[in-house]
């Protein structure tokens, strides 16, 4: 069996056609062979990705329906463009500061 070592900078880049390739790729068609099954206390101590490196999470955007008091919304419009980006980063830093993560 070829061994390929392969690191973050030798990927080819993930354009539309690589990503269609790998789309098609059934399950059944990948070898793993060299690779152990998990054990159980590996498996106890897995933590998602998005919890380990919050840098390249890129959480579900969804649409609600939100009151707020017309000076809070001012005050946001007041800087421009991308007030609702503003508002979303404010109430991530505080979700983040308050739950410990």
């Amino acid at each position: 069996m070829k061994i390929v070592k392969t690191t973050i900078n030798t990927l080819p880049p993930l354009d539309r056609e690589r990503i269609g390739k790998l789309k098609r790729i059934r399950d059944k068609d990948i070898n793993v062979s060299d690779m152990p099954p998990l054990t159980e206390e590996q498996l106890a101590r897995l933590v998602p990705a998005k919890l380990l490196n919050r840098s390249l999470y890129k959480p579900v955007k969804v649409p609600v329906k939100v009151n707020y008091d017309a000076d809070v919304i001012e005050w946001f419009r007041s800087y421009g463009k991308g007030y609702q980006t503003r508002m979303n980063a404010a109430l991530r830093e505080y979700m983040l500061e308050h739950c410990g993560k």
